[in-house]
């Protein structure tokens, strides 16, 4: 089974390396990296040129499409069996490809297959683990709870009813993507494997703070769209959150009891 895994990129030289690498040295063979990049002006190109003549390599250079638009374009570009995605920043486990290929081979009517994710720190350090939780739809759309875009893979053939991501949201597309594929009743598998990391820290568009409020725009609108409601627990803890407890944190020892209540245990 063919895999297709998008690498949208820009200005990320210090990790990019790891990234391909990560895919280039898999224990499953049959792939190609489809890689966007936005002009990068940090030496990213330079490292992405290296693999210009490896053919499992497809490479674009175009700074008008942004981080959904690159992607768009991977998966037109795609021709494998399976897609997947892969930023710049994190990296595969030297079986990811090996294990979802397993998975998809075993059922030839499912359409999405998520695996485990850590969340690890800038140096590579361990933070958290994300997508170790069972598919329920109702409870992720109710309770917005996001799969990992790094380890959640989707049949190519299966784009036909999806469609493409929207280029409306800037920060929140990938999880309106995946949502889309529940609303649509696209059978969902959860592998119980760490089979990706992905770096957390705050330059990135989940946590970067300049972008808080963009951010909140973004969620209320995407959490609205697929559930009919005025107000719900999960609203409520986002605004509380967007506009009170972000704030709060600035007073440092404000904070400091905050967070200490927090994790009490």
């Amino acid at each position: 089974m063919k895999f297709s895994i998008i690498m949208a990129s820009y200005n990320q030289v210090e990790t990019i390396q790891q990234s391909i690498d990560s895919l280039l040295n898999q224990s499953h063979h049959d792939y190609e990296l489809i890689i966007i990049d936005g002009n990068s002006k940090d030496g990213c190109i330079d490292i992405i040129n290296k693999y210009q003549n490896n053919s499992k390599v497809k490479i674009f250079i175009d700074d008008n499409l942004g981080l959904y638009g690159a992607r768009n374009k991977g998966l037109l570009e795609a021709t494998g069996d399976v897609v997947g995605f892969l930023n710049t920043d994190d990296y595969f486990e030297l079986n990811a490809l090996e294990v979802m290929n397993d998975v998809f081979l075993k059922d030839n009517d499912l359409d999405v297959a998520y695996a485990i994710n850590h969340a690890v720190n800038k140096d590579g350090s361990f933070k958290s683990v994300a997508g170790d939780f069972e598919y329920n739809k109702e409870k992720l759309i109710r309770e917005y709870i996001a799969l990992p875009d790094q380890t959640t893979y989707i049949r190519r053939e299966s784009l036909a009813k999806v469609g493409l991501y929207d280029p409306t949201f800037s920060i929140v597309a990938d999880w309106d993507f995946w949502q889309r594929c529940m609303v649509l009743n696209l059978k969902f598998q959860r592998v119980p494997v760490h089979i990706a990391n992905y770096r957390q820290y705050p330059d990135t568009l989940t946590f970067n703070p300049k972008l808080a409020g963009k951010r909140f725009k973004e969620v209320t609108r995407l959490y609205k769209r697929y559930n009919d409601v005025f107000i719900s627990s999960f609203l409520w803890r986002l605004y509380v959150a967007h506009y009170i407890t972000r704030h709060l944190k600035k007073i440092v020892w404000l904070n400091n009891i905050y967070q200490k209540i927090r994790y009490a245990k």
